[in-house]
């Protein structure tokens, strides 16, 4: 029992040290931007998000079989990154720094 104990207490503290020290490396700069730029660029992407959502909904849908249509998922995964592409470039040309989630 004391055996258990002291594994988890020291995987425990092995896990909280590695927490800490990437929380450290891992710091973000944020540029501000104003509320007109973001409107016109949610503007200028609404169909972009739109064809992304219904992208994403049916490769989810894809995965949700038990037989996987492959060459349909690898369309659909090509799609969304050139969708994904398209809406960072959209980014840059306004000045925006594009966030590592697209």
């Amino acid at each position: 029992m004391k055996t258990k104990t002291m594994a988890l207490m020291l995987v425990a503290a092995i896990l909280s040290f590695g927490s800490v020290a990437f929380a450290e490396t891992g710091q973000v700069s944020v540029k501000a931007i104003s509320a007109d730029t973001l409107n016109k660029f949610r503007q200028q992407t609404v169909d972009l998000r739109e064809q992304l959502k219904a992208k994403d909904l049916e490769l989810r849908g894809l995965y949700a079989y038990d037989g996987i249509d492959m060459r349909r998922v690898d369309e659909l995964e090509g799609d969304i990154k050139e969708i994904k592409a398209k809406i960072r470039s959209v980014a840059v040309s306004m000045n925006l720094e594009p966030c590592n989630c697209l």
